[in-house]
């Protein structure tokens, strides 16, 4: 990405959205007026897809108002944040070519209006429906922590949350159908199509203009449901071959003839290790009665240390693998797993009997064929 701006410098930062190439560098201009802002440092961050870093823009601002310009060769999904790269104070919108106008106010970001181009116009609109939805979700979040799991108000909550994302998912659902060739709508499959069945994701992926699927995000997007599709219910599991924690080989097909449950973690990965210690009861109940486990870690050869040592404190009894690559994860990506925990249960011929089991259906299942 070609930029110029106030100040330059490369970050190695994590992407936090989806970019369509533009056939050249085409300028940008960007205005913002935000009240409260007063005399404050703007930082935008923007993919580079060049350095896979970020690249940073930024500007002060003179009595809330504040002025950035430049060339971009992509339309991206961008960080803006009102201080600093550290400050909590921080929006979103795409930066592109042409003029984008940002406003509004420092006690409420996620109302800003941001207009002047065909994509932050749409995404303007598409918040205005959905940010009050997040919002009334959120205080329903915050009253769910204080209660107690088994009471009718938790349920209640609960059920009124699940409402509000069921809402959130319909609406962006029908965004994709009706703006197959807008950047936003990419954004919104990136993280919906694993959520969804997958018939409507690849119709959904199918549709969109060619020029997000060929961006780096379409192919992923795509690569991740070829490879859903492949180890759906009922397929055989692929085979391979990965190293156990000493390094030797270990092969899926070495546990043919018993049920197997498939499951990806990594040493950091939080929930992933709230539920070892259900693992570890299913383990018990089952494993002389032809059931196993075999965990497949996505943990790099930097945290190989990291990785024995969680197993090791979260008493895991049962083979381990894992490739232990630097930001490849092979089996992971053949049975298109992102994100973490997941798993697969594996009947003893090699059929996939389930994906995502709750620990109740897991043993449901394993009652069933084994007892």
């Amino acid at each position: 990405m070609k930029k110029v701006v106030h100040i330059f410098i490369a970050l190695s930062f994590i992407s936090v959205g989806v970019n369509a190439q533009i056939s050249k560098p085409t300028p940008f201009k960007i205005e913002g007026n935000i009240k409260g802002l007063q005399n404050g440092t703007v930082t935008i961050l923007a993919p580079n897809k060049t350095t896979n870093t970020l690249d940073t823009l930024t500007t002060k601002s003179k009595g809330g108002k504040f002025s950035l310009k430049g060339k971009t060769d992509e339309i991206d999904f961008v960080n803006i944040y009102f201080g600093d790269a550290t400050s909590r104070q921080i929006a979103y919108f795409y930066l592109e070519p042409g003029k984008i106008n940002i406003s509004g106010n420092m006690d409420s970001l996620n109302y800003l209006k941001i207009s002047g181009t065909n994509t932050n116009n749409k995404y303007s609109q598409t918040q205005a429906y959905l940010v009050p939805i997040y919002d009334r979700r959120s205080k329903l979040l915050q009253k769910l922590r204080v209660l107690d799991q088994k009471s009718p108000e938790y349920e209640d909550l609960t059920n009124q949350m699940t409402m509000k994302t069921d809402s959130v998912n319909a609406f962006k659902i029908n965004f994709i159908k009706e703006n197959p060739d807008s950047e936003i709508s990419l954004g919104y499959l990136y993280v919906l199509h694993d959520k969804m069945p997958l018939d409507l994701a690849e119709t959904l992926y199918n549709n969109l203009f060619s020029k997000l699927q060929e961006s780096k995000e379409g192919i992923y997007i795509g690569r991740k449901l070829r490879a859903t599709k492949t180890v759906s219910i009922g397929q055989k599991a692929p085979d391979f071959t990965s190293s156990d924690t000493t390094g030797a080989p270990i092969k899926l097909s070495d546990f043919k003839g018993k049920y197997v449950l498939l499951e990806f973690w990594a040493h950091w990965c939080v929930p992933c290790r709230a539920q070892h210690p259900h693992m570890k009861a299913t383990y018990e109940k089952f494993k002389d009665k032809g059931f196993t486990i075999l965990q497949y870690s996505i943990d790099v050869k930097k945290d190989e240390k990291k990785w024995k040592e969680a197993i090791v404190k979260d008493g895991l009894n049962w083979p381990q693998a894992s490739d232990l690559s630097n930001g490849k994860a092979p089996v992971a990506e053949l049975y298109g797993v992102q994100p973490i925990p997941d798993s697969f249960l594996i009947a003893p011929d090699g059929t996939i009997l389930g994906r995502r089991l709750s620990h109740k259906a897991l043993e449901e299942m394993l009652e069933k064929a084994l007892n």
